[in-house]
């Protein structure tokens, strides 16, 4: 979960009207994005993203302004009670406009991953870069960008995102869509010069490719390929043949009682609990937000059981480097209407899903797997090697998957020979994608069965046959 102090910020953004108005806005425009009637239309997907891109233009100014005012009342020694409810202001102020960046970013990533079929191996692969800095729509680099889109679009009636209005997009400048397959392309000298796997293929002799060439490259080869080099070894993409189950028609159902309750929960499979607090039904009473009120709305259940807390909110992380939660999918692709989307990208719905390991181990243990624990120094030792790698992990100067730190998970569930960690994957899929416990089973089962045909243990960028189905 995020930060408490972080968490009351979030909250009390959630009664601005000023950010009510501009999440109705974007409500308009993901509604139109996830259109089927849009979906196939190309210029109107590279308008939509001129908009967004003059939204975010407005906001990073917003920005820029809001952090300078802040800083000089930050450098002062001391305030007075006016300055300091200025302060508390101004950082309302930057944090609303930090999240409508998110919001219009998530939205692009929605174009991405419908335009791309869901394809994981790839988004995986390309969101291993450092995240964007500001967007000018009246930058000169900006438009060349935009210059070339337009004619790729037209020229290859292809369809093309630029990839700064976006999370998931992080190598290249541009990436272009066609027929489900991603080209990437990299805008030079403010148009002048264009660098993709064709004009790459021109290289020749002892000239030089740049490491920012190389990563487009690796990246270009895993879109065609649908596999990646990890560690000196080829990744496939396998398709598990296998029907996924949501707790989605349920959670819907939680939505909807939220409106009157305000807050709600459910439990799930005996290990999973869901609790949905609806912010927009708080504030529509004309009440302030009390987030110590809402706890004792909340369910308590004492218990001594290992539980780990996820939530939407958390996807509102990042830091100065423009790291994101890489592990979920965009919210504006979930199979909810785009209110509740929109909801979810906003934080006017905070969902919390409760996992309790300790029970979670036990129902396992009753479908024939062993657990094997991670010890303290185990997990101590992974959090250090991840603290060693992650600013250096999404490098421009190294390969997408240099520095790829081991995910052994909170815990080992073994049937034999047979082994794999509760990573992040996994528990992402449970607790964000909002899997089904025996969906989870499904997978295990999957996984062993294949292990045991091949007589190996093999890695894999796993996909459900039908992914594109499960998703909007």
């Amino acid at each position: 979960m995020l930060e408490k102090d972080y968490a009351i910020k979030i909250s009390a953004i959630l009664a601005s009207s000023y950010y009510k108005e501009w999440v109705g806005y974007f409500e308009k425009v993901l509604r139109a994005t996830r259109s089927k009637r849009h979906k196939h239309k190309k210029d109107v997907m590279l308008a939509m993203q001129y908009k967004l891109a003059q939204a975010e233009t407005l906001f990073w100014e917003k920005l820029r302004e809001g952090r300078e005012k802040a800083k000089k009342l930050h450098d002062k020694s001391q305030l007075t009670p006016k300055e300091e409810k200025e302060l508390r202001g101004l950082e309302d102020h930057i944090l609303i406009h930090e999240q409508l960046i998110r919001i219009s970013r998530t939205i692009c990533d929605g174009i991405a991953w419908r335009n791309l079929n869901y394809n994981r191996t790839f988004l995986n692969s390309s969101s291993r870069g450092f995240g964007a800095g500001s967007v000018d729509v009246n930058s000169k680099e900006f438009r060349s960008e935009f210059m070339w889109a337009h004619r790729i679009s037209k020229s290859l009636d292809s369809l093309v995102i630029l990839n700064d209005l976006t999370h998931f997009l992080r190598v290249g400048d541009l990436t272009e869509i066609k027929d489900g397959v991603a080209f990437i392309h990299e805008i030079k000298k403010y148009g002048k010069d264009i660098k993709n796997m064709f004009t790459l293929k021109r290289v020749q002799g002892k000239a030089k490719i740049s490491n920012q060439a190389k990563r487009l490259l690796e990246l270009q080869r895993i879109a065609i390929a649908n596999k990646a080099r990890i560690g000196g070894i080829d990744i496939d993409t396998r398709v598990m043949e296998l029907e996924p189950r949501t707790y989605i028609s349920r959670i819907k159902r939680l939505f909807r009682k939220s409106e009157k309750k305000m807050v709600v929960s459910e439990n799930f499979d005996n290990c999973i609990q869901i609790e949905v607090t609806n912010f927009r039904a708080i504030n529509e009473n004309k009440k302030p937000v009390d987030v110590e009120e809402l706890k004792k709305l909340s369910p308590k259940e004492k218990t001594k059981d290992l539980v780990l807390i996820h939530s939407n909110w958390d996807t509102f992380y990042s830091d100065e480097k423009g790291n994101f939660v890489r592990s979920a999918p965009p919210y504006s692709i979930f199979p909810f209407s785009a209110k509740d989307c929109m909801y979810l990208m906003s934080g006017y719905y905070l969902v919390k899903c409760t996992l309790n390991v300790t029970i979670l181990k036990e129902i396992l243990k009753q479908h024939n797997w062993e657990i094997e624990d991670r010890t303290e120094t185990d997990l101590d030792k992974q959090i250090a090697d991840f603290e060693k790698d992650k600013d250096r992990m999404f490098s421009v100067k190294d390969g997408l998957y240099a520095h790829s730190p081991d995910d052994h998970g909170l815990f080992i569930i073994r049937r034999g020979p047979f082994s794999v960690a509760l990573d992040t994957m996994l528990y992402a899929r449970l607790t964000m994608e909002y899997l089904t416990f025996s969906s989870f089973l499904d997978i295990l089962e999957y996984m062993y069965r294949v292990a045991s045909q091949r007589q190996s243990s093999d890695a894999y960028f796993p996909r459900f046959r039908n992914e594109n189905e499960l998703w909007n």
